[in-house]
């Protein structure tokens, strides 16, 4: 069981607050979203491709506190 009484995997909903790190984490995840729709094809394809994989972590982080993250297909994941 870890912080706030979350086990491992459980996934959160509006009942529980989140963090001033988990929104954080949330901000990140959506600019980082951001940076690739707006300017993903002008990056060099390492930069691109890590940065896909970045996103789709953060896009397991926003999925678990129980936030709709919706597709990432749309920069290339």
């Amino acid at each position: 069981m870890g912080r706030d009484g979350r086990a491992e995997g459980d996934v959160m909903d509006d009942s529980f607050e989140i963090s001033a790190a988990e929104t954080e984490l949330l901000d990140v995840y959506e600019r980082l979203h951001a940076i690739l729709a707006e300017h993903g094809e002008e990056l060099p394809p390492f930069a691109q491709r890590n940065a896909i994989k970045a996103l789709a972590a953060l896009w397991q982080v926003a999925n678990g506190l129980g936030r709709q993250p919706g597709q990432v297909y749309d920069v290339g994941a």
